[in-house]
């Protein structure tokens, strides 16, 4: 399912609880699925393999409807927004002298990803089909994306009031890739085996590409131990509600602090109404899991976290389209 080839807009702005394409040039959309408002179970069971002690099992009720895209945003779709290719971005990554706070040091991007400046760029890139989700994004540049997509749809008449584009909280996407559903994966439980780094889980590979299959057909370099990396968005099975690769391929940035307590950020006591995250914090939330990842790390539970000016190839994000945030 390439992105070029996305349907054209059938709307001229979107509706509530109809689908919605983002129409970003002449030749590439974005197509974004309707996510109802409601109460789910968000968290994990005590009895989860894998399971996190910072996964709780709490009641959370969202008031609002809202989007997500249909797969991770891709190399075709930032570059149609933003003007810039996989490569471009990274030469701009790496070029980066500004200082940001990677828990409590001040860094460079390239130094905390031990990158040199100097050099073929192309030594840290694997694929850079147009087809590949976005990877080497940090949650600054994927807000940078959606600031700018809104301010673009703005002008263009296609954004009623009180909607933006932004990321997704750490709720609404978990609501998103459960879909209704409550087991470990929107496609059933994992076995106990499926902890293990490197481990193949049953039912895994028909909906995500993570660590035990991820070198399956791979053409391209390797980015990791093993010889894989980013894959084509949008081949695996899709959820129940039309989304995929949430689960594996890219980790995906949450709008949410995680926290404020470590090792562990509880989530709140009791259910719970559109709940936002911390007020502040040293890491941003990111969730689903990726191509390098083990079996209990794409369950839908999940949690992950790393510094907002971190880029990697293990991570990019997801669009929402939020309304009365």
């Amino acid at each position: 399912m390439a992105a070029a080839a996305a349907p054209a807009a059938t709307e001229t702005s979107p509706a509530a609880g109809k689908a919605w394409v983002v129409p970003l040039s002449a030749t590439v959309s974005l197509p974004m699925s309707p996510i109802p408002a409601g109460t789910f179970s968000m968290g994990s069971p005590a009895t989860e393999p894998g399971r996190h002690e910072d996964e709780t099992q709490h009641r959370v009720t969202l008031t609002h409807g809202y989007w997500v895209g249909e797969t991770e945003v891709t190399v075709a779709q930032w570059r149609a927004v933003m003007g810039t290719d996989l490569r471009a971005h990274l030469e701009k990554v790496i070029a980066d002298d500004t200082l940001y706070n990677f828990q409590g040091r001040q860094r460079t991007i390239r130094d905390f990803m031990n990158m040199n400046a100097t050099g073929d760029i192309g030594r840290y890139l694997a694929n850079e089909d147009a087809t590949l989700p976005m990877y080497f994004t940090s949650w600054n540049d994927a807000m940078e994306f959606c600031a700018k997509l809104t301010e673009t749809e703005r002008k263009a008449g296609r954004m009623p009031a009180g909607y933006k584009y932004s990321l997704p909280t750490e709720a609404q996407w978990e609501r998103a890739v459960r879909a209704g559903t409550l087991d470990a994966t929107f496609a059933g439980p994992l076995p106990l085996a499926g902890n293990a780094p490197g481990g193949a889980a049953a039912g895994l590979d028909e909906i995500a590409w993570y660590g035990a299959n991820s070198t399956l057909g791979y053409e391209g370099k390797s980015l990791g131990r093993t010889v894989a990396g980013p894959r084509t968005a949008g081949v695996k099975k899709a959820n129940p509600w039309g989304l995929r690769d949430m689960t594996g391929n890219l980790w995906e940035w949450c709008l949410d602090w995680y926290g404020p307590y470590l090792p562990y950020g509880p989530y709140p006591a009791g259910d719970v109404t559109d709940p936002k995250g911390p007020e502040n914090g040293a890491l941003r939330v990111n969730r689903g899991g990726s191509w390098g990842s083990a079996p209990g790390s794409v369950r839908s539970a999940n949690r992950a976290t790393n510094p907002p000016a971190e880029a990697s190839a293990w991570r990019g994000f997801r669009l929402a389209l939020l309304y009365g945030e």
